[in-house]
């Protein structure tokens, strides 16, 4: 009679042990191990199906998915652009407007002092003063302008120091009609929730504890504070 450990180990099979399965840990004859053999492989087929599966969540489809929520921020961040560039076009060319009537209103007076022929001392003088504050008011606005826009592109991606904290200034948006910078401080610090004061939400991905919103012109002015209390 053969002893236990040359039979198969399957309940009421009396055949000869073949070899040691691995995926029960028993020995077994050769047609147990090929059942077990046929169960492991049966065991990969939902292992695909799963990952099939997850490469079509993955998949960049412009309807759906992660590609789409994409496409919606970047519409999104092009139509405010798009709305401060007409907001700051506006103002611009009311500016240029109110500026080119002076001036033509200033050669006028001139034109009309030459044509008479007889302009005193003081009529020349206040016309003097007058192209100076001219000048000197559209030197300050185009300067504005200009320092306006480097300053607000160049403050995206740099870091600033405010007190003893540094900051990466990550992001700039609107809400509600509001500009504002998203930062990122480099240490977690209590109340960072990361979620706009406006609306609750967050607009920008930013380390745990890290993050928060301030106004635009809130920061632009606090830098300049920093900047004259260094010079």
């Amino acid at each position: 009679m053969s002893s236990s450990s040359s039979v198969c180990s399957m309940k009421g099979c009396k055949k000869s042990v073949t070899c040691l399965c691995h995926h029960c840990q028993k020995n077994v004859c050769s047609k147990h191990f090929n059942e077990h053999q046929s169960q492991v492989n049966d065991e990969l087929i939902p292992m695909a199906d799963r990952l099939n599966e997850l490469k079509m969540k993955i998949q960049t489809n412009e309807q759906t998915g992660p590609l789409a929520m994409l496409q919606i921020w970047r519409n999104k961040k092009y139509h405010e652009i798009d709305e401060e560039y007409n907001l700051r076009l506006e103002n611009l060319k009311k500016n240029i407007s109110k500026y080119n009537e002076q001036i033509s209103e200033t050669i006028s007076n001139i034109k009309e002092l030459i044509d008479e022929g007889d302009a005193s001392i003081d009529q020349v003088k206040q016309i003097e003063r007058k192209i100076e504050t001219l000048t000197d008011e559209v030197n300050n606005f185009m300067s504005s302008e200009s320092t306006i826009t480097q300053r607000e592109s160049n403050l995206l991606g740099t870091v600033i120091n405010m007190g003893s904290i540094q900051y990466l200034v990550k992001a700039k948006i609107k809400c509600n009609a509001k500009d504002l910078y998203g930062l990122e401080s480099t240490r977690a610090l209590t109340g960072y929730n990361g979620l706009c004061p406006e609306c609750g939400k967050a607009h920008v991905l930013f380390e745990k504890y890290r993050g928060f919103y301030a106004l635009c012109n809130t920061l632009h002015a606090r830098i300049h504070s920093e900047n004259e209390k260094e010079s």
